[in-house]
């Protein structure tokens, strides 16, 4: 019953992405030549280009084929709604930018905030450099976030979005990349912030070590919303650091396929 549920939702995604999303119909095309392609993994690093739609921007998409399941999470099941809002030219900081999806999704809301976001892998860049071109005012930033300044290794997992500087894999001949890392204090002085109007957290497993590497300057955080894996990091404990930040407001939201792989969402603010 449940991979019926899971196919059912699948197709209302695909027809969501089409009707709603799709910029033109040559994005169309593409997209049911994706959905086409899903059983065929040998496809899944093959690259494609779109043209999305979201709010009232079209956004130039530089994606593989894999990178659809990472683009219906966020445009069909909106896992970064928002339930506070945030001001329309406010700072929004990305941790775990991947290829941009997210960027898409709180862009097309937002699209004069000051937007701050941050990937390490090369893989993902390779798409996120082109699909932040159209952005002038974007900053992305090439490094991971943690809890200290230097390098850290970066394991990759089966996709793009499953990258982790904490998950070491069981396989010893998984691929990594050693990457430089920053922490969130460091970077807020550097670059004279004094507020963060939302901060994304979509770093598989690093969500702990990135909270504390704002040390006080937490403070100067709105909003959170993200991503906890629960099998990987001390969820009492990661609450009880936003809640001794002054996050109040705390709302826990489940995934689709969240339970099965130990992740859940949450979305954390001052008022």
């Amino acid at each position: 019953m449940k991979w019926i549920s899971a196919k059912l939702d699948r197709i209302v995604g695909a027809l969501k992405l089409c009707m709603i999303y799709a910029a033109d119909i040559q994005t169309r095309r593409t997209l049911l030549h994706i959905y086409s392609n899903l059983s065929r993994h040998e496809l899944y690093d093959d690259e494609v280009f779109v043209n999305f739609r979201v709010g009232k921007q079209v956004f130039p998409f530089y994606m593989r084929i894999s990178d659809i399941f990472i683009v219906l999470e966020i445009l069909h099941e909106q896992q970064y709604r928002l339930q506070h809002p945030i001001p329309t030219r406010g700072t929004i900081i990305d941790l775990g930018g991947n290829i941009g999806a997210s960027m898409m999704w709180f862009l097309g809301q937002h699209p004069e905030a000051d937007y701050h976001v941050f990937e390490p892998a090369q893989d993902n860049l390779h798409f996120l450099r082109r699909n932040v071109q159209p952005w002038p005012h974007i900053h992305l930033q090439e490094v991971a976030v943690g809890d200290k300044t230097g390098s850290i290794d970066l394991f990759h997992g089966e996709f793009g979005g499953m990258h982790s500087t904490i998950a070491v894999p069981e396989d010893p001949g998984c691929n990594f990349e050693t990457v430089p890392v920053i922490t969130m204090a460091d970077y807020l002085e550097t670059h004279k912030i004094t507020r963060v109007d939302l901060l994304k957290i979509d770093v598989e497993g690093a969500e702990q070590v990135i909270i504390d590497g704002f040390g006080p300057k937490i403070k100067r955080v709105q909003t959170i919303i993200g991503e906890v894996h629960d099998n990987i990091i001390d969820t009492k404990r990661f609450y009880e650091t936003l809640r001794g930040a002054g996050f109040s407001r705390i709302k826990r939201n489940s995934f689709r396929e969240g339970a099965d792989l130990g992740v859940h969402g949450f979305e954390a603010s001052r008022t």
